[in-house]
C-alpha cells in the first residue's frame, strides 16, 4: 500500500517542479521584452510636433525666460513638454535628445533641446508629447528637407534624458520686472548638470544669512524681502542631487527689474 501512494506524490512533485521552472523562465522573459520596451541606447518612444509662428523660433513663457530662448546657448533648440514633461514647472530646464526616423525627411540623428515652455491641453492625449520650436523641429530633417518635415505637422520621436551643457556660460539670473523693494523674484537659467534646481537661497550684501526662496512657477523663485535687505545679492544653489554652488554678489546695488546678470559658477 505504501508503494502505491509513492508514486501519485512523486508525481505530484515532479510536475510541480516543472511548472515552478516554467513560471520562473516566463518571468524571465516578460522582464527582456519590458527592457526592450525602452529603446535602443535608452531612448523612448513620443510624439513629436512644432508650435508658434513660422518666422519665431518658439517661448521659453511658462518658465520665465521669454524671448531669452532666441539667442546663446538655447539658440532656439528649444521644446514645450506635456505634463508628464513639464512637471508643473519642475522640469524647466531639462535637457533632452531628441531624434526622428520617419522616412525620407528625419535624419535619425539626435538634437538636443531644453524645456522651456508647457504644451498644455491635447498634448496630454499621449504620455510623452514634445511640442518643439520651429528651429529645434527642422533641426531633426535631412539637409535642405527642414521645410518639409515641418509640413507633417508631427511625426513619431524617440527621446531621452541628457545632462545640459551650455558650455562656459555661467548661470544667470533674469530679475523680474515686478520686483520690488519688499518682494524679489527671479527666473534662473542656463543650469549645466541636471538642468533645474532643487533649493534657492539668497542673501543680502555683506551677508553669510542665507534665505530661502520659493519656486512659484516655472523657473522662477521668489523671496518675501523688506527695504532693509539690499543688493548685492548673493544665491546658494543647491541641485536635485544635492550638490551646491555659491553665486556671489550677482545681482549689483543698483540692479534693474528685467535686466539679466551672471554669475561666475555653474554645475561644472
Amino acid at each position: 500500500m505504501a508503494n502505491n501512494l509513492v508514486n501519485p506524490l512523486f508525481i505530484f512533485t515532479f510536475v510541480s517542479l516543472i511548472l515552478s521552472l516554467f513560471v520562473s523562465h516566463s518571468s524571465c522573459l516578460n522582464t527582456n521584452v519590458t527592457g526592450k520596451a525602452h529603446g535602443k541606447d535608452g531612448f523612448l518612444p513620443a510624439l513629436g510636433t512644432w508650435y508658434g509662428d513660422p518666422r519665431r523660433p518658439g517661448s521659453g513663457g511658462a518658465c520665465g525666460w521669454g524671448d531669452d530662448v532666441q539667442h546663446p546657448p538655447f539658440s532656439s533648440m528649444i521644446s514645450a513638454g506635456n505634463a508628464n514633461i513639464f512637471l508643473h514647472g519642475k522640469g524647466c530646464g531639462d535637457c533632452y535628445q531628441i531624434k526622428c526616423t520617419t522616412r525620407p525627411h528625419c535624419s535619425g540623428y539626435p538634437i538636443t533641446v531644453t524645456i522651456t515652455d508647457e504644451c498644455p491641453g491635447a498634448c496630454n492625449n499621449v504620455p510623452y508629447h514634445f511640442d518643439l520650436g520651429r528651429t529645434a523641429f527642422g533641426a531633426m530633417a535631412n539637409p535642405g528637407q527642414a521645410d518639409d518635415l515641418r509640413k507633417l505637422g508631427q511625426v513619431d520621436i524617440q527621446y531621452r534624458r541628457v545632462k545640459c551643457n551650455y558650455g562656459k556660460t555661467t548661470i544667470a539670473f533674469k530679475i523680474s520686472e515686478k520686483t520690488n523693494p519688499n518682494w524679489f523674484a527671479t527666473s534662473i537659467e542656463f543650469v549645466d548638470g541636471a538642468g533645474e534646481l532643487g533649493y534657492v537661497e539668497i542673501a543680502q550684501a555683506h551677508s553669510t544669512n542665507f534665505v530661502k526662496m520659493q519656486n512659484t512657477w516655472g523657473a522662477v523663485w521668489v523671496a518675501n524681502i523688506s527695504p532693509s535687505f539690499h543688493a548685492p545679492f548673493s544665491f546658494r544653489l543647491t541641485s536635485p542631487t544635492h550638490k551646491a554652488i555659491t553665486a556671489y554678489n550677482v545681482v549689483p546695488h543698483q540692479f534693474v527689474p528685467g535686466k539679466t546678470y551672471y554669475s561666475n559658477v555653474n554645475f561644472w
